[in-house]
């Protein structure tokens, strides 16, 4: 009896268990997450890639001057929302802002993976400690 009991407490662990997927497979979905909201940022780019032993999930958007911090908003959250699934978990997300203003060099928010998915999935942490904590922002020449 306690086998049984066992054996149906991991089936069930299973079941309830996230997916996992793999790089490819987070890449080929991440342009569909972009497109299926009509208010998202066009994404004109998507790398996966590990530097210095950090798994990092980068993406390019293309912001609208008026709407930047948007933009950037639904662009961080859709990476901690697809980073979730990664089989293998990553360190940072990346995102590079393309302004539609001729001649500025794109701003670029790094953030660190944990404690974004801390404020944007798991609701642990406010949006204060994630803003002044958990993220940074460059500039590029």
């Amino acid at each position: 009896m306690k086998q049984l009991i066992t054996i149906l407490i991991l089936l069930t662990s299973f079941m309830v268990a996230k997916p996992k997927f793999t790089d490819k497979q987070i890449a080929a979905m991440t342009p569909q997450y972009f497109s299926r909201n009509h208010t998202a940022p066009k994404l004109v780019g998507l790398k996966i890639y590990t530097e210095k032993g950090q798994r990092i999930y980068h993406v390019e958007i293309k912001v609208d001057r008026n709407r930047s911090s948007e933009d950037l908003s639904f662009a961080v959250s859709a990476l901690a929302n697809m980073g979730q699934y990664a089989k293998k978990p990553f360190k940072k997300y990346v995102v590079v802002m393309h302004s539609d203003i001729r001649g500025q060099a794109p701003d670029v928010c790094v953030a660190n993976a944990r404690c974004t998915a801390d404020y944007m999935i798991r609701k642990q942490i406010t949006y204060d400690h994630w803003y002044k904590k958990c993220i940074k922002f460059e500039t590029t020449s």
